[in-house]
Parts: C-alpha cells; sequence; structure tokens
C-alpha cells in the first residue's frame, strides 16, 4: 500500500478497490466542535468506526472530506485541521479501518458563494472519481441530513443523507441502528448484497 501525501490537505492512498465511498468527515466521523483543540478520543463514533471495519473486510474503497474556512482564514486552524487528519488517519490505521484518502477542502460561509461551493465539491468528486477510476454508479457521497443536495448535477452518483452525531435521533432509534442502516445503504449501492 501506497500513501501519497500531496500536502497538508490531502493525503491519497490504495486500500481498497470496490466502488468508492466518500464521507464527510464532521459530524459523522468526528462530532464537531467550533475549535480543534477541543476535540477528544469521545467525539469518535466508535460504531462508525466498527462500520468502517466491516466496510474494509468488504474492500471498499472510502475516505473523508473535511472544510474549512476559505481565506481569509486563522493559518492555526489549518495546521491544526492537518495535525488532526493524521490523528485520525493513525488512529483508524490500529483500528484496521485505514481511508484511502482524506481532502481537506476550503469552503465559503457567505451564502452567495454556495454555489461555487457545489461547483467546487463536484470538482472534488470528479477529481476522486478520477484518481480512482471509480465508476459514477459505483460512487456514494454520505453527507451530513442538512446538506444541500448535490447529485442532480452527477447522474449515477448515490448521497445518503445521514444524521450525523449532533443531530437529535428519534427517541426509539440508537446510534447503532442509525449505522447499521447506513451500512446497509452503501453496501445496496455499491452491490454488495
Amino acid at each position: 500500500m501506497d500513501s501519497d501525501v500531496f500536502d497538508v490537505h490531502c493525503i491519497r492512498r490504495q486500500v481498497g478497490s470496490t466502488g468508492l465511498v466518500i464521507f464527510e468527515r464532521d459530524d459523522i466521523l468526528l462530532r464537531h466542535k467550533p475549535q480543534f483543540e477541543d476535540q477528544t478520543l469521545g467525539d469518535i463514533d466508535a460504531d462508525f468506526v466498527a462500520m468502517l471495519q466491516d466496510m474494509r473486510d468488504l474492500d471498499v474503497r472510502f475516505g473523508f472530506i473535511s472544510h474549512h474556512p476559505a481565506p481569509p482564514f486563522d493559518t492555526r486552524v489549518r495546521i491544526d485541521s492537518a495535525t488532526l487528519t493524521r490523528l485520525l488517519d493513525d488512529l483508524l490505521k490500529v483500528s484496521g479501518a485505514l481511508p484511502d484518502f482524506w481532502i481537506d477542502a476550503a469552503y465559503s460561509s457567505d451564502r452567495r458563494h454556495q454555489r461555487s461551493h457545489s461547483r467546487s465539491e463536484l470538482d472534488l468528486i470528479t477529481k476522486l472519481t478520477g484518481w480512482y477510476e471509480a465508476d459514477l454508479n459505483r460512487t456514494v457521497l454520505v453527507r451530513k441530513a442538512e446538506a444541500p443536495l448535490v447529485s442532480p448535477d452527477m447522474p449515477g452518483l448515490t448521497e445518503i443523507f445521514y444524521p450525523g452525531l449532533s443531530a437529535r435521533a428519534p427517541s426509539n432509534t440508537s446510534q447503532r441502528a442509525t449505522v447499521g442502516w447506513l451500512k446497509t445503504m452503501i453496501k445496496h449501492a455499491l452491490d454488495l448484497e
């Protein structure tokens, strides 16, 4: 397994070979907090990591996109983001759930730039499918439930909206059941069932 570290914002390697699953990192793998230095191991969803281990056993290709503010920004946050990515990468490696990629993407919180954010996200998905020579019909984007829709511009891409760690699940639904539902949806989208 080769790892290519392009810069502090991208790690790419070839681990899996089936399909392509792109997860948003914040509020799916890791509970989002305003300051990176406030993160603890308790902010990582253990049930989600167990699902990633299962995905790795099925040889599914997967990775994470995290978002950081576009310039102007506090350079300390970018360094902290890169450090956090390396720590998460090491943690998932020891857990048997090493991702194929991590990408740190810029975004603008300005509503006027939301359209360009969607365009840059489409460009990123296109780049990932190109890197891994993945079929768009076997590509899954797992996003937080409140995220804007991307797929109308990309026929074939499956989008799954996941409640994430910050969402309030119905009282009769456990986090483990929600992760089980997500795993089933991914396996179905990749024709693994």
